[in-house]
């Protein structure tokens, strides 16, 4: 079988496994949890964050960050005061944010069993204690991301030439960040075992998709959007909708992903000649 049949056939038995299960209302569902879970993700993951380096380097790797944040809808100011929040969350409040940021592992849990075609025990519990492994992660990943903003320019320029290979640069270390995270995820979340070469091929497809998409979104934004004027003139309808709109697109993605990812062992697993 040619790579091009090869590729067709994968395809169709993807699509065919997330038509049975109705791509649509998963990723909505799932959706609904990341809008509880990612404030407060955020929050633990910079607040961890700043243990490791220190509160001030943070803030100091944020401002180089936020010159890169869209001005329009006021991300720029919502990221300022989140970062401030982060920076000096206490231990009471960090507790408390685990609740609502460990939620999110209990709607991927379901997801993926669904698309998995696997019921497993305890779904709330196993979730949220597999979000505290993911959290552990996360500070890793957040600094890899605020140290390439912030040594980027530096090291390149701002000449036109510079600022296109920086743009192509940010898209491989999101690309790489991205990857990396949906393998963690995908194996710990997943109800049945993904073997690694599979799960690697399925993690870089959804993560270089992720990182193309994320990076033409915050490009958009900073053309500046007016989507108030479809509610009534209320900005902040507006920009709430616009974040729930990436968010479910972000969730559908990684569905999908992590259905390429099943077929995908279950083609490297099956006999030769089937």
């Amino acid at each position: 079988m040619s790579r091009r049949a090869q590729a067709l056939s994968l395809a169709r038995a993807v699509m065919g496994r997330l038509g049975r299960h109705d791509l649509v209302l998963l990723a909505a569902g799932l959706t609904f949890f990341a809008m509880i879970a990612v404030v407060p993700l955020l929050l633990v993951a910079l607040w961890a964050t700043g243990l490791l380096i220190g509160s001030e380097q943070l803030a100091v790797l944020f401002q180089r960050l936020l010159a890169y944040a869209p001005e329009s809808l006021g991300f720029r100011d919502r990221l300022a005061s989140l970062a401030e929040i982060g920076s000096s969350l206490s231990l009471l409040a960090f507790v408390a944010a685990l609740v609502p940021a460990t939620s999110y592992g209990e709607g991927l849990v379901r997801a993926f069993d669904r698309l998995a075609e696997e019921e497993s025990r305890a779904k709330g519990v196993r979730g949220r204690l597999l979000s505290l492994l993911l959290l552990a992660v996360l500070p890793l990943l957040v600094l890899t991301g605020l140290a390439a903003v912030a040594t980027l320019p530096d090291l390149l320029g701002f000449g036109p030439f510079a600022q296109v290979l920086g743009v192509y640069l940010t898209f491989l270390v999101c690309w790489a960040a991205a990857t990396a995270l949906l393998a963690v995820t995908y194996r710990w979340f997943s109800p049945v075992t993904l073997d690694w070469r599979p799960l690697l091929w399925g993690a870089a497809s959804t993560g270089s998709f992720l990182s193309g998409m994320s990076l033409g979104w915050v490009l958009v934004l900073r053309f500046g959007v007016s989507v108030g004027r479809a509610y009534g003139g209320s900005a902040l309808a507006g920009q709430l909708v616009l974040f729930a709109i990436y968010l479910y697109l972000v969730q559908a993605v990684c569905l999908v992903g992590f259905g390429l990812t099943l077929e995908l062992v279950e083609r490297r697993r099956r006999p030769q000649g089937d």
